[in-house]
């Protein structure tokens, strides 16, 4: 035991001398003082637009140099910080952005909206200077579309005869989109009157970040705008430019442009006037233009052709309104062969096929201008059909009391008409036999028959009526090919009525040409008329003076009558027509009490 405890103490003694020779030789060194940029806890930044003031980001450090009070941020797109920007400061360890603060300065280091764009940021205090630290972000766009071109100086008349030639256009920049962004950016184009603040816009679609338009596309826009034809108009431009996103669409629109813009009118002429040497009826004045009249989208009429040139014009008595052969090539339209360019200095039509009488029409619709053989009556190949033959109660088998079918429109004749089970025939003259149309020859032509009609084998295979005996109403419809009964229709006190007087033009004070206004159905009588400013007057009956009936006794009977049409004043108080001379549907309504001229 005694041996153990002495050496104990030998080797405490000896520890001891150690540990004092030891302490005279030992280096104990403290960590040096830093300035340190914590790493932040997120490395990927998506901002959002619909929160602008919210944080972007916080950075926080530590500062064991006492560096002093006032911290500079500094941002830089490259590690080395080759040329950083300061984005703000501090007097505290810590700083913070907004989104919208944050957004811009991505941007303007040179970020493209919506693409991912690495920034460094460290903290500078004089000469100190941190670590940095590196952030993902995804910005959004701030800066509108501009429109490069055209600016505000651009003028466009625009042409019916260029319809595909290009009008305008537009191109624009998106400056926070690079040429490689991956963002789905929809763009439009809104017109507006100028001044209107956009308020009632067209809109349409882009090709990418351009858009064009052709002339006859873009009059019909700037006339949807509200800008007047033939007159110049100021035209506001924008670029709308759409983001689609889960949080709400972005929309961002550019400054507008405002242009001055000339349309065209699309608006048809009531009436095409010719006028030329090759019109025989009119040639080279306004004395007596061939008129061709608008029914629905066709302009249509006879006319009297010969060998020479001629013109169409939308205005009376107007040699600017003139339409020549080219305006119709330009426009598209297909023209019937007889007709050529004049070469003539004014490229007028010139009519190269046999001189005569022709039906004219030029189908808006269809762009054609075609020649045929010409019609009479206003729209019919005759201005009645007559029935005659047993079968027709009221006509019987001879030419003292024929049936007339009346032409009320369109190809077709129609009229109520007493039948009875035997035969009869249509025919086209009265009083001429050899005139006339039997079944099997509407039938030959593709005409669906009324199945009350039959062949009545009769030799001359006249039409046979097998139906019930009574009153029907009988139409003909030479353009659908169909002849068809139905039920008796109220129809008018007589057939026509008869215009005579130095007013109506194709009549005179004689009753060699008298007008016929052919009764079309439920009291009213209707037709066109060519009038001139002198007198005229209604009769009911063919030939006899005695029938007629002036101004006064439709006024005093209640009618309405056309401000064209007064009283003559001549002591018999004809009709005077005041208006435009021309060729005008004259309708007197016996229903509604109406004499109207249209």
């Amino acid at each position: 035991m005694k041996i153990n405890k002495i050496s104990v103490l030998i080797l405490s003694l000896f520890l001891v001398f150690i540990a004092c020779d030891t302490d005279d030789s030992l280096n104990i060194t403290e960590p040096e003082a830093s300035f340190t940029l914590l790493e932040p806890s997120a490395s990927n930044i998506n901002l959002n637009y619909n929160l602008p003031n919210n944080p972007a980001f916080t950075i926080v450090w530590e500062d064991q140099l006492s560096s002093g009070d006032n911290y500079m941020i500094e941002l830089s797109p490259d590690i080395l910080f080759e040329n950083p920007t300061i984005i703000g400061s501090s007097t505290s360890d810590s700083f913070t952005m907004s989104v919208a603060e944050f957004n811009n300065t991505v941007l303007g280091a040179g970020a493209d909206a919506f693409e991912p764009f690495a920034v460094y940021i460290r903290v500078t205090a004089g000469s100190d200077v941190t670590n940095s630290v590196s952030f993902s972000v995804s910005s959004y766009s701030e800066a509108p579309p501009v429109i490069t071109s055209p600016d505000n100086s651009f003028e466009v008349v625009l042409l019916e005869t260029s319809p595909n030639d290009e009008a305008i256009a537009i191109t624009w920049d998106d400056p926070d989109f690079g040429d490689n962004s991956s963002e789905n950016v929809n763009y439009e184009v809104q017109f507006a009157q100028a001044g209107t603040n956009f308020a009632s816009a067209v809109v349409e679609g882009a090709n990418g970040m351009s858009y064009s338009s052709t002339h006859e596309a873009f009059n019909e826009l700037v006339l949807n705008v509200g800008l007047t034809a033939e007159e110049v108009g100021s035209l506001d431009i924008r670029v709308k430019a759409i983001i689609e996103m889960d949080a709400g669409n972005m929309e961002r629109f550019s400054d507008a442009i405002t242009i001055a813009v000339t349309p065209y009118s699309v608006e048809l002429a009531p009436i095409l006037y010719v006028v030329g040497a090759g019109a025989a009826d009119a040639g080279w004045d306004w004395a007596n233009p061939v008129e061709l009249l608008l029914q629905g989208n066709t302009y249509s009429g006879n006319i009297n052709l010969v060998n020479d040139a001629f013109r169409f014009f939308t205005v009376n008595n107007d040699w600017g309104s003139g339409l020549n052969y080219p305006y119709y090539e330009a426009v598209g339209y297909t023209i019937d062969s007889n007709l050529v360019n004049a070469i003539d200095g004014d490229s007028n039509f010139q009519f190269t096929g046999t001189p005569g009488q022709y039906f004219i029409q030029i189908n808006t619709v269809a762009k054609t201008i075609t020649l045929g053989p010409p019609v009479v009556g206003p729209n019919c190949n005759f201005d009645q059909l007559w029935l005659v033959g047993a079968g027709i109660v009221d006509a019987g088998w001879s030419w003292d009391t024929p049936v007339a079918l009346p032409c009320s429109g369109n190809g077709t004749y129609s009229g109520n008409v007493v039948l009875t089970n035997d035969a009869f025939r249509f025919f086209s003259v009265n009083n001429d036999w050899g005139t006339g149309t039997n079944y099997p020859t509407y039938e030959g032509n593709g005409y669906t028959i009324d199945s009350n009609f039959d062949n009545a084998m009769d030799g001359d295979s006249n039409f046979f009526f097998n139906g019930t005996p009574g009153t029907y109403f009988l139409t003909v419809d030479d353009i659908n090919k169909t002849i068809t009964l139905g039920p008796e229709q109220l129809q008018c006190d007589f057939e026509q009525l008869w215009l005579v007087g130095a007013g109506v033009i194709d009549a005179g004070w004689s009753w060699d040409t008298p007008v016929a206004l052919p009764c079309t159905g439920a009291g009213i009588y209707s037709g066109q008329v060519a009038l001139t400013n002198d007198a005229f007057r209604f009769f009911t009956v063919n030939n006899d003076w005695g029938t007629g009936i002036n101004f006064p006794t439709y006024e005093g009977n209640g009618y309405t009558i056309d401000s064209d049409l007064i009283n003559a004043m001549d002591g018999d108080s004809n009709f005077f027509f005041n208006g435009t001379p021309g060729t005008y549907t004259v309708t007197v309504d016996t229903a509604n009490l109406t004499i109207t001229v249209e």
